[in-house]
């Protein structure tokens, strides 16, 4: 049996906190096992096919997840109450996660808030770099009591790349409302999205407008990237390459609209870079992107 459980996967589960959505410790006993020859940085893969590049520390015996860690639960919405599952194989530094969220169902991993350039890369935080790792004697807030989650499995939920359920079920996306829909609720009928951000999803609930817009909550990488995806404004601007202003008070910048290459959405390209640089757009901001000329594709954007 010994011989057998030196090939099977290790499952560990971390429940999110307050107090490790910046840096995260990773249970000892796993430490203690396989801590040893653990690549720095490692490799976390969610199902949605990105890689996570996250550098650790080790602290009085103890693995700690720092830079890169806060960008990963920034991306996902992570929140006190949700829960990442991580597989381990022996011999790699991979970490296959599942994501449930604070409903205790496996959350949509949205095909929208990554390109196909970030799932060999993360951009970390600037700002990773002063994370202090709280001392857990001066703080009786961090529970280790967790390691207890370690366990040896031989079986790991098959996933295909398509679109296909957890045997748990999933976390069901916001219903998308659109013009001429009618519905009790405070949601705006001309809303093209519906985000998956706490934040973001007040904004877009308290704007009201006659005119057609969609709401991102920006990110890290979003700041650096060349492109910015958005929804895929199907019925509202045709699906071809089109040029496009986008406006905050009296300044404008000209983008490009890349057309779809499938039904997920669409991206802002050549342009992106110098809007989001001298609009001085910071992560965590939420930004309305507000249709108030279709002919000429003028979107005023609405910053909070």
């Amino acid at each position: 049996m010994a011989k057998r459980n030196a090939t099977l996967s290790v499952r560990f589960f971390k429940i999110i906190l307050q107090t490790n959505l910046q840096t995260l410790k990773i249970p000892n006993k796993f430490t203690k096992s396989y801590g040893v020859g653990l690549s720095n940085p490692v490799l976390i893969k969610p199902p949605d096919g990105t890689n996570w590049k996250v550098y650790w520390k080790k602290v009085n015996g103890e693995i700690w997840f720092e830079k890169g860690w806060k960008s990963f639960t920034q991306n996902y919405s992570l929140q006190q109450g949700c829960l990442v599952l991580f597989k381990y194989r022996k011999g790699t530094s991979n970490f296959n996660v599942i994501i449930l969220g604070q409903n205790t169902l496996e959350i949509e991993y949205d095909p929208s808030s990554y390109t196909d350039d970030d799932k060999n890369e993360n951009v970390g935080d600037s700002d990773d770099e002063s994370v202090k790792i709280l001392d857990e004697k001066n703080n009786s807030t961090i529970d280790h009591s967790d390691d207890e989650s370690v366990e040896i499995l031989d079986e790991w939920p098959k996933r295909k790349k398509n679109k296909q359920r957890s045997p748990i079920g999933r976390s069901p996306r916001p219903h998308k409302k659109v013009r001429g829909e009618t519905e009790n609720t405070t949601k705006s009928t001309s809303s093209l999205n519906w985000p998956k951000e706490a934040k973001a999803q007040k904004v877009a609930a308290k704007f009201n407008s006659s005119n057609p817009f969609f709401t991102i909550l920006i990110k890290p990488y979003q700041l650096v990237k060349g492109q910015m995806c958005v929804p895929s404004l199907k019925g509202v601007i045709e699906n071809k390459e089109k040029h496009v202003m986008l406006q905050i008070g009296k300044r404008s910048w000209n983008l490009k609209l890349l057309c779809s290459d499938d039904k997920n959405g669409r991206r802002l390209s050549a342009g992106w870079s110098k809007f989001a640089s001298e609009s001085g757009l910071q992560p965590g901001d939420v930004c309305i992107f507000e249709l108030i000329n279709k002919k000429d594709l003028v979107f005023n954007v609405h910053v909070f």
